[in-house]
């Protein structure tokens, strides 16, 4: 039987881990693994699963702008996110279908997402003002007001609708503007308890001030994007002053992780200030 789904993973650097997600998917479902710009050997590692195709951007486009080349080359009636230190059960992607036929107008769900350490989360919170509703509970079929984008599972025709993740972010908040997006539209979003979906981790980035310094710089400038987006004169102090004061906050002065992160996202804010904290693609794609 064909698959209705096609799974989507971006990597960058992520050979080590990516293969135990590619087990996990049923060999029947297409996958498309979009990776931006690695110096790894993930070529070769991809190279004997049938069902995976590798799609390969010669620069760092950014989770969403990879995202949107895996969508445009997939023709099922649904998609599936998952990043690459994730795997899933053997019927999740049947059980989300399964959910998606009985919900004519769900926009995407989230599967029940365990972590390592086996404790389950939901994501619900956002940067944005959501819509509100009831506190959701993990064990039961739950309206949500945003999504994590780990492990996101959405009607193709609905994601097409809406112009797929917005090109202009490149890391961080995608999700949030996406589901903001689909919730305006009038989809619904969704926690499936019955899909199961593991973040088992892996070859996480050793930490270093310059890598932190980095993540939040572009937290800083997603943050930024997406709360000018919909609501426009509020982004800077929402972003500028938490920085201030996480940086000054003495418990974070002893921590060069908590520091370099503040002083990321204080350039991160300043700079947005100044360009819309538009990301701009530089070099060949």
């Amino acid at each position: 039987m064909k698959s209705r789904t096609t799974v989507i993973s971006v990597s960058f650097n992520s050979s080590k881990i990516i293969e135990q997600m590619v087990n996990s998917i049923p060999e029947d479902v297409p996958i498309k693994v979009v990776d931006n710009g690695s110096s790894d050997d993930i070529n070769e590692r991809l190279l004997t699963y049938k069902n995976c195709e590798l799609i390969l951007n010669y620069t760092n486009q950014g989770f969403g702008r990879a995202c949107n080349r895996g969508a445009s080359q997939s023709q099922t009636e649904f998609l599936f996110f998952l990043n690459p230190d994730t795997i899933v059960n053997p019927d999740t992607i049947l059980e989300l279908e399964k959910f998606a036929d009985t919900n004519p107008k769900m926009g995407a769900a989230n599967p029940t997402i365990i972590n390592k350490n086996n404790k389950s989360r939901l994501k619900t919170s956002s940067i944005i003002p959501m819509k509100k509703m009831q506190k959701p509970e993990l064990k039961k079929l739950s309206e949500m007001p945003v999504l994590s984008g780990s492990a996101l599972f959405v009607r193709r025709s609905m994601f097409k609708k809406i112009g797929g993740f917005d090109p202009n972010i490149f890391l961080y908040h995608e999700d949030h503007e996406l589901c903001k997006r689909l919730s305006q539209q009038g989809f619904f979003l969704w926690h499936v308890p019955t899909a199961v979906a593991v973040h088992i981790g892996g070859s996480s980035s050793v930490r270093s001030s310059k890598l932190s310094e980095w993540k939040g710089y572009h937290m800083a400038r997603s943050r930024y994007y997406v709360l000018n987006k919909f609501y426009p004169g509020q982004a800077f102090q929402k972003t500028f002053w938490p920085a201030i004061l996480g940086i000054l906050n003495p418990i974070n002065l002893f921590s060069s992780h908590r520091f370099f992160k503040y002083k990321g996202q204080i350039k991160g804010a300043v700079s947005s200030r100044l360009d819309g904290g538009i990301f701009k693609l530089h070099g060949k794609d």
